[in-house]
């Protein structure tokens, strides 16, 4: 799994370069383009009328060149920014279709198995509930009596993916180990250390 997610942030960074290369060459040559057109434009003005005349025009001249110029730049970021969250999108809708593939495997009754056996070698609490994904209603007699003590089971229809959450209100306790909080984990540490921000 991490060696597809590095793959995916490699393509992922690969891709926006691509793209932002891209859109900086057509940015050149458009600019190059107004450069070459305002200079005929300013030598034709410069032969026409001399003196304060030229100097005005030149001003308006550079100010429309440099308006246009901000508008490139903040046209590409924002089609850069779009391409950057769709990739993200995308990235993250297929790695959300594994791990439903994973919990209709023999691999994902093991986890949980793990998991709800490591919490009941913790602390045992009291009244204690564990939430599954309506799909995982099955695995709730399993978990219920894996960790004893009166453990109760419920399904929680805000588990999309699977996994399970522990509650002890009680003693004020929530374990999430839900595969759904596990992926929205991974989408901000994603966005955090990406380093595909756009400057």
């Amino acid at each position: 799994m991490l060696g597809e997610k590095v793959k995916l942030e490699e393509y992922m960074k690969q891709e926006i370069q691509r793209v932002s290369n891209i859109q900086i060459d057509e940015l050149d040559q458009e600019i190059e383009q107004i450069r070459q057109e305002m200079t005929a434009s300013l030598e034709e003005a410069a032969q026409a009328e001399a003196g304060l005349q030229i100097d005005i025009e030149l001003r308006e001249l550079q100010s429309d060149y440099a308006i246009k110029v901000s508008r490139l730049h903040e046209e590409t970021s924002r089609k850069l920014m779009q391409k950057r969250a769709e990739l993200n999108e995308a990235i993250f809708d297929e790695t959300k279709e594994k791990l439903l593939a994973f919990c209709n495997s023999k691999d994902y009754e093991t986890m949980l198995n793990e998991r709800i056996s490591s919490l009941a070698k913790e602390e045992i609490y009291q009244n204690v509930c564990i939430r599954v994904a309506k799909k995982d209603e099955a695995y709730l007699d399993m978990l219920c009596k894996i960790y004893g003590n009166g453990c109760t089971g419920c399904v929680d229809e805000s588990i999309e993916i699977g996994g399970f959450l522990f509650e002890c209100l009680d003693d004020g306790i929530v374990i999430d180990e839900t595969l759904d909080n596990a992926l929205e984990e991974q989408k901000q540490w994603f966005f955090e250390n990406s380093g595909l921000f756009i400057k």
